[in-house]
């Protein structure tokens, strides 16, 4: 005989939210909260949890902003605490680079402690997802491209094998027509330094820098916009080129956030 309780707990449906993290608050309300609030417009029968991989933001966030959130581990024991048996995650990472696998790691070992545990793949993992995403951010930065320009995106970049999805994506562009849209990243390949001499023979008298971050955090205002003498701005700038840097994180496009959206629903079809 199964009591009423376990037929409540049986029923208890979470949608955990997994992110990196920021600590910039302004880019983390345009990016990561209205990712969120898509993500539990489209599945309101879960309740909504929230966990960061990055120990250093969520170690910021509480120290600086008393804002607690927790890690995956973290997230997990308090699901199990709750009485949740059934656990839909997704995580905003862009690539499965290391961040995403340590991830999957955490999330794999629960799964025996959970009637159903699933994860949403990250924003580019299948061919349909990077016409979408050449689709959202090449129509989406259309007011910026024009005759004489080149729009340069700013990846993150790993030296795991995952890195050569910003290859991959940056052959979709071409593909799709989109032949002024290059893709370089700030710690791999393609480096600034390839990126400037991409920038020299082709020869634009105008550069427009956008970051390929889910979020506008230190990487686009520093190693991006800022104005070290090392910054993608600067070095632009440098080589004679008018600069112009969009603010804009990945989880600000319509389109990309359908990409997660469309991601969590295929992972549900796993429950």
């Amino acid at each position: 005989m199964v009591c009423l309780e376990d037929k409540v707990c049986q029923g208890k449906r979470a949608l955990l939210v997994i992110s990196f993290g920021t600590s910039h608050r302004g880019t983390r309300e345009k990016t990561l909260d209205v990712m969120e609030r898509s993500l539990q417009q489209e599945f309101a029968g879960y309740e909504f949890r929230r966990a960061y991989t990055s120990p250093t933001i969520v170690r910021i966030l509480k120290e600086r902003d008393g804002i607690a959130v927790d890690s995956v581990k973290e997230a997990l024991e308090r699901l199990l605490q709750d009485g949740f048996r059934t656990v839909l995650a997704q995580t905003t990472h862009v690539i499965r680079g290391f961040e995403y696998d340590r991830m999957k790691e955490v999330l794999g070992s629960y799964q025996g402690d959970f009637d159903k545990l699933v994860c949403g793949e990250p924003l580019l993992s299948g061919d349909q997802d990077y016409y979408e995403v050449v689709q959202a951010l090449g129509k989406g930065l259309e007011g910026y491209r024009r005759p004489g320009s080149d729009l340069v995106l700013m990846g993150h970049g790993t030296e795991h094998a995952a890195n050569l999805s910003y290859a991959r994506l940056q052959q979709e562009f071409l593909r799709q027509g989109f032949d002024d849209c290059l893709v370089g990243t700030a710690e791999a390949s393609p480096t600034l330094k390839a990126m400037e001499e991409l920038i020299r023979q082709r020869k634009p008298g105008r550069v427009v820098l956008a970051p390929f971050l889910m979020v506008a955090g230190e990487h686009a205002c520093r190693d991006m916009a800022g104005d070290g003498e090392d910054s993608w701005k600067s070095r632009f700038l440098q080589r004679g080129c008018e600069v112009e840097c969009v603010m804009k994180g990945l989880g600000e496009y319509e389109g990309i956030r359908q990409v997660y959206i469309r991601h969590a629903k295929e992972a549900e079809e796993g429950i």
